[in-house]
C-alpha cells in the first residue's frame, strides 16, 4: 500500500452507525418516561410487584446499562487512531475534558448550598448527600479510565480484549465489594464510588463495567464493513445476548454460591450478566427495525448527540436545582393518578426533545449563537453560586 493510500485510509470518515443513535433515543425516552413516573403518580397505581409494572420497573433498570453501553461503543467510533495506532492529542484532551464535565455536572446538580459562601455551614448529612453517586459520576470516571486505556494500547482489538477483561474482573468482584465498608479507609467522597451503603445511586462496581462491555462491542461494530453491519450485527447481538442470558439464568439458580451475601440487584453478576443480554437482543431488534426509520436517521442522530442535555434537562424539569424547585415538588410528588402521570411524562418527553432539537440546530447554524448559548449558562451559573 502506498503512502497515499495509506494516509486516505485513515483520514477518511467511516460512516456512522446511526443505530447507535436510535438504541440511545430509545433508551433515553424510557429513562425519561420512567423517572417522570415514579415522580409523580402515587405509588397506589404503580404496584412494582404486580403486572405490568414489574416488567415496566425491570425495563427502566435497563437503561442506565443501555446508555454505558452505548458510550463504550461510540467512543471506538468517535476517538481515532493514526497509522501508528496513536490518539491525536487533542482529542485524547477533549475527550477526558468531557470526562471531568460530566463529573462536575453530576454535582452541581445536587450543590448542598444557595451559595459557595455558605458550604462551611452544610451538615454532615448534607454533604453525604452531595457525594453520593448517580450515573454521571460513573460515565465521567468510566470515560476517563477508557480513555487512558485506548491511549496505552495502540490498537481496537487489544483496547476491545483488555476492556472485555476488565468487565469480567469487575463483575466478578462486584459482589464482594458490596459486603466491604469502603468507607473506613477512605474519605466520604471517593467512598461513595464505591458503596451503595450511603445512597448512591450507581457506583463503579458494578456499572463501570457496562462501559467496557460497550468497547468490546463498538470494536466489533468498527470490524464488519459498513455495508454488512445491518445484516450481521442482529446476529452477533442475538447470539452473544442469548449466551449472557443462559449464563446469567443458569448462575442465579444455581442451589450454591460462592459468593457472600449481597444484593442480587445492585452487585450480582448474574443479573448484570442478564442486563447485558437484554441490552444486547434490544440493540439487534432495533436493529431490524432501524429499515423502517431511515428517513428519521438525521433526528436521532441529532438528539443522540444531546444526550447530555437531555439527561440533565429532564430531571432540572422534573427535580430542580438546589436554586429552584421543579414539577415534582411538595404536593405534587407521588400524588397523580397514572392518567396524569403519563400526561406529564409525554409533556416532559416532548418538550425537551423538542428543546433539543432547537438547541442543537442553532449550535449548528450560528457561531454567535453557539457561543452565546455558553456564555449564558456559564453566567447564570456563576450567578447563581454567587449570589
Amino acid at each position: 500500500m502506498t503512502t497515499a493510500e495509506t494516509t486516505a485510509q485513515f483520514s477518511t470518515k467511516p460512516q456512522r452507525f446511526y443505530i447507535l443513535d436510535l438504541v440511545r433515543l430509545v433508551a433515553m425516552i424510557m429513562m425519561m418516561q420512567g423517572h417522570t413516573l415514579d415522580a409523580m403518580v402515587s405509588p397506589q397505581y404503580l404496584n412494582l410487584a404486580d403486572f405490568p409494572w414489574n416488567i415496566w420497573h425491570f425495563l427502566r433498570g435497563l437503561t442506565a446499562p443501555t446508555f454505558l453501553m452505548i458510550s463504550g461503543a461510540v467512543q471506538v467510533f468517535a476517538t481515532k487512531r493514526d497509522a501508528e495506532g496513536a490518539i491525536a492529542p487533542h482529542v485524547f484532551r477533549q475527550r477526558i475534558e468531557w470526562g471531568f464535565k460530566l463529573i462536575a455536572i453530576a454535582y452541581l446538580l445536587v450543590f448542598p448550598a444557595n451559595r459557595i459562601f455558605d458550604l462551611p455551614f452544610v451538615q454532615a448529612d448534607g454533604w453525604r448527600a452531595f457525594f453520593q453517586t448517580n450515573i454521571l459520576h460513573v460515565s465521567g470516571v468510566t470515560l476517563i479510565a477508557t480513555m487512558l486505556l485506548m491511549k496505552v494500547t495502540t490498537n481496537n482489538r487489544t483496547f476491545a480484549s483488555i476492556s472485555l477483561f476488565l468487565a469480567v474482573c469487575i463483575l466478578a468482584f462486584a459482589p464482594v465489594a458490596d459486603t466491604i465498608n469502603w468507607f473506613q479507609f477512605m474519605p466520604e467522597w471517593l467512598g461513595a464510588y464505591f458503596s451503595f451503603k450511603h445512597g448512591s445511586l450507581f457506583t463503579l462496581l458494578p456499572f463501570a463495567a457496562y462501559m467496557f462491555v460497550g468497547v468490546g462491542v463498538g470494536t466489533l461494530l468498527s470490524e464488519i464493513p459498513a455495508r454488512e453491519r445491518e445484516r450481521r450485527f442482529p446476529l452477533y447481538a442475538f447470539a452473544s445476548g442469548a449466551l449472557c442470558l443462559a449464563f446469567g439464568l443458569a448462575g442465579t439458580y444455581l442451589p450454591f454460591t460462592f459468593y457472600p451475601q449481597h444484593d442480587y440487584y445492585l452487585t450480582s453478576p448474574h443479573f448484570a450478566l442478564i442486563r447485558i443480554g437484554c441490552v444486547l437482543v434490544f440493540m439487534g431488534v432495533l436493529t431490524y427495525l432501524y429499515q423502517f426509520t431511515r428517513n428519521f436517521e438525521e433526528y436521532y442522530s441529532r438528539l443522540g448527540k444531546k444526550s447530555l442535555y437531555i439527561y440533565t434537562a429532564h430531571l432540572v424539569f422534573l427535580f430542580g436545582t438546589p436554586w429552584f424547585h421543579g414539577l415534582a415538588h411538595g404536593a405534587h410528588q407521588r400524588s397523580m393518578t397514572l392518567a396524569e402521570g403519563m400526561l406529564v411524562a409525554f409533556a416532559v418527553v416532548g418538550f425537551t426533545l423538542v428543546s433539543a432539537y432547537i438547541l442543537d440546530y442553532y449550535q449548528r447554524h450560528s457561531q454567535p449563537i453557539r457561543k452565546g448559548i455558553r456564555f449564558s449558562f456559564a453566567a447564570l451559573l456563576v450567578y447563581a453560586l454567587l449570589v
